[in-house]
């Protein structure tokens, strides 16, 4: 098949790409780079702000030059409703050029997004960054409420819905986007396909099988309103003067993606999020090395993707107390062999189910059936 890849998050298409080309498919990528990630693309997309509209003029023109790249493939597949870094109207515009000019169109259910957010806002999940204790929460933060009122633009909202109806199928990469879509006019369409993982090749091992456990905590201060991993390190403080010598916590400030990763290998434990509801990416590429993650692993997305056995994640959750949160805490990082337990699990899972090859030729099965009908 060939296929066009459109927008970029967390290196997902980026990986994707690479399985589906070993599968034989012939994968063009087109992003803008996905922000401060400057990921790999074949179209380059990047704009310039500081140009102003001649950075838009820029975007344009290399969209103009590779308009043979944006026509006749058998399947394009957008990554969000806004996929090129212009204005939601030439989204739109795109969105229908693509769907006339090609046969089939899939868009990807990544991030936030008008559905999400609203579904979010009234307790779908259970909880999330804007809801949890059955009320809604987090709205004393500006950039929260700022987020949220871009999602709520009216030409936000027509652009998603354009996409929306224009996509042949939509394809929810987490349990709590799927769960945003399951109730309404989109079920038909929804494929829920889990993030894809390139296990490294070197750096795997069994954590936990030492003294003192290494904790990773990375320290986004501009968006710890989304995460709220400072109220996890907060937490484990507190067990780490119940028991000294037994945690050494190690914060990450702005460090490089790669001494990010090389962070990541050599801790024991990450803390990943408190308001996820199952792992994203940046929790696999922990757990596909053996770290374990402190996060979302909440038991109705076992159950979901029929996981019977495997409970690799350390579940945290802001619908319980702290109290509660640091007792869950205690019991998994201290109880013998539990951690080395987990880190086993932890590779399993990311091998069982986000093999980057397996999830290919998920996406190339879910292809096969649309252009098939």
């Amino acid at each position: 098949m060939k296929i066009l890849l459109a927008g970029e998050a967390s290196y997902l298409h980026n990986t994707l790409k690479k399985g589906l080309t070993e599968r034989g498919h012939r994968v063009t990528l087109m992003s803008d780079g996905n922000g401060w990630h400057d990921s790999p693309r074949d179209i380059d997309l990047r704009r310039d702000m500081s140009l102003g509209r001649r950075g838009g003029l820029r975007v344009l023109s290399a969209l103009l030059r590779n308009l043979p790249a944006l026509t006749g493939n058998d399947v394009v597949q957008i990554h969000n409703y806004q996929y090129v870094p212009l204005g939601m109207r030439w989204n739109e515009l795109m969105t229908s050029f693509l769907k006339r000019h090609n046969r089939c169109l899939v868009k990807g259910c990544y991030g936030d997004d008008p559905q999400v957010i609203e579904m979010q806002l009234r307790g779908t999940p259970a909880y999330s960054d804007c809801f949890w204790q059955g009320r809604q929460q987090n709205l004393d933060s500006t950039d929260n409420l700022a987020r949220i009122a871009e999602q709520r633009l009216p030409e936000c909202v027509s652009c998603w819905r354009k996409a929306s109806e224009a996509a042949d199928a939509l394809v929810p990469c987490l349990y709590e986007y799927y769960l945003c879509y399951a109730d309404g006019p989109y079920r038909p369409k929804l494929r829920y396909i889990g993030l894809p993982m390139e296990l490294p090749s070197s750096g795997v091992r069994v954590k936990g099988t030492g003294g003192t456990l290494r904790v990773l905590v990375g320290v986004q201060p501009d968006r710890d309103y989304l995460k709220g991993a400072m109220r996890i390190a907060r937490l484990l403080e507190r067990l780490s003067a119940e028991r000294p010598g037994r945690l050494k916590i190690v914060y990450a400030r702005n460090v490089p993606y790669t001494e990010y990763c090389r962070m990541l290998a050599e801790a024991d434990v990450l803390v990943d999020q408190l308001y996820s509801y199952t792992p994203s990416m940046n929790a696999l590429a922990a757990m596909a090395r053996g770290t374990v993650v402190i996060g979302g692993g909440e038991e109705d997305y076992y159950s979901f993707i029929g996981e019977r056995r495997l409970r690799p994640i350390i579940n945290v959750s802001p619908d319980l107390s702290d109290d509660d949160n640091t007792a869950a805490l205690r019991r998994a990082l201290f109880t013998e062999g539990g951690v080395e337990r987990l880190s086993r699990q932890s590779i399993d899972f990311v091998r069982k189910y986000h093999d980057y090859r397996k999830v290919a030729e998920q996406y190339e099965r879910m292809y096969e059936e649309i252009l098939g009908n």
